[in-house]
């Protein structure tokens, strides 16, 4: 599925793109949780392109990100982006999206609409 479909599905904004061009990037799965050594463990091993869901907001999500290649992080549950975290994301060109939507809310539609493994 590719980001603008993903990003439309949970009716998401974006807080910062790195290229306009990530939209049309395909995406193969997703890993959605808060605890980062979860998904350090469950994605260390794959080389799809996987979009990360969490609540999370905080700087640990772009160090993970990193670590993984993983361009493109979803911010559950509406929560508030601070400067800090939209300048890593930029330093690290990393992609921002937010959701109103809970964790439980942004999977199962995402699931609905096709996007799963």
């Amino acid at each position: 599925m590719t980001l603008k479909d993903i990003i439309t599905t949970v009716q998401g904004t974006p807080i910062y793109v790195s290229n306009e061009d990530i939209y049309t990037a395909e995406y193969d799965g997703a890993f959605a949780s808060d605890l980062m050594s979860d998904v350090l463990c469950y994605l260390r091993e794959t080389t799809d392109n996987q979009l990360l869901i969490t609540g999370l907001s905080n700087m640990q999500i772009i160090h993970t990100a990193t670590t993984l290649d993983i361009t493109t992080i979803l911010i559950v549950r509406g929560k508030p982006i601070d400067e800090n975290l939209i300048n890593g994301a930029k330093k690290f060109g990393v992609n921002l999206f937010k959701t109103d939507l809970t964790m439980f809310e942004a999977c199962g539609v995402l699931y609905q609409a096709g996007f799963h493994q």
